[in-house]
């Protein structure tokens, strides 16, 4: 019967532990260089404004579910979108939440955006400057609008109004012809899909995106479970490269 020392089986051992090591180090550094750089991105996340970058890609959109709006509409020249009450002025966010908007144009140096009962005023940098509502004398029920040189008209419920200087006195007034109210602008389908697009990604942020890569929720219950799996991996891979080092120090001696 052949006798195996015992120094031969943890030759063995050791060399074994060497190319297990040698295979999975690799894999396992990449892993470590992502999970550094996207925690490291997580630590600082106002300073890389991660949770102010908007996700545009469209296979990340539907992966996490967030659905297209129910209607969207443009105004000036398509400078505007309205899309389920969220307001864009080209590809910024100008305000949320809103009832239905009936119309939306430049008066003077200010954007009005007017819905049923509210009109708002916003200047060239897309601050909020002012909001008109029945309160400050603006009728209600409003349904459409139109804008002069000089003036704002409205139809409400209960006729015409024209607007004095500061939008704050209102007036009935008759007109023999029918004001030029404002009306959406004529769309294609790539102008309804960008703004499909525009109006999902406020729902998705960057810093979302890179927390749950970093700790695998990104592709469900699974993914966690094979990041769980993989830091088991690292775990075993430092004690094994520990073990041959004390070894290899010893044989040395």
């Amino acid at each position: 019967m052949v006798k195996v020392s015992k120094n031969s089986l943890h030759a063995k051992l050791i060399r074994h532990l060497r190319e297990w090591h040698r295979k999975s180090g690799i894999f396992a550094a990449v892993l470590l260089i992502f999970l550094s750089i996207s925690g490291i991105a997580l630590n600082h996340t106002e300073l890389f404004k991660l949770g102010h970058t908007s996700i545009t890609n469209q296979w990340l959109l539907q992966h996490y579910g967030i659905k297209d709006p129910t209607n969207s509409t443009f105004f000036h020249d398509k400078k505007f979108t309205v899309s389920d009450g969220y307001i864009f002025k080209d590809d910024t966010l100008l305000q949320e939440g809103l009832e239905d908007v009936i119309a939306i144009g430049q008066y003077l140096e200010f954007y009005l955006v007017l819905t049923t009962n509210t009109l708002s005023l916003y200047d060239d940098n897309d601050s909020l400057v002012d909001t008109i509502t029945s309160s400050d004398g603006l009728p209600s029920n409003i349904t459409a609008m139109a804008i002069n040189n000089s003036s704002i008209i409205v139809n409400s419920s209960n006729g015409y109004y024209q607007s004095g200087e500061h939008l704050l006195d209102w007036h009935n007034v008759d007109f023999v012809n029918e004001p030029s109210w404002i009306v959406p602008d004529q769309v294609t389908s790539a102008d309804i899909n960008n703004a499909s697009i525009r109006y999902k990604s406020q729902f998705l942020s960057l810093e979302r995106v890179i927390l749950d890569a970093h700790s695998g929720r990104i592709f469900g219950d699974y993914m966690v479970l094979f990041m769980d799996l993989v830091a088991l991996a690292i775990i075993i891979l430092s004690l094994s490269g520990l073990y041959i080092w004390i070894r290899y120090s010893r044989s040395k001696r």
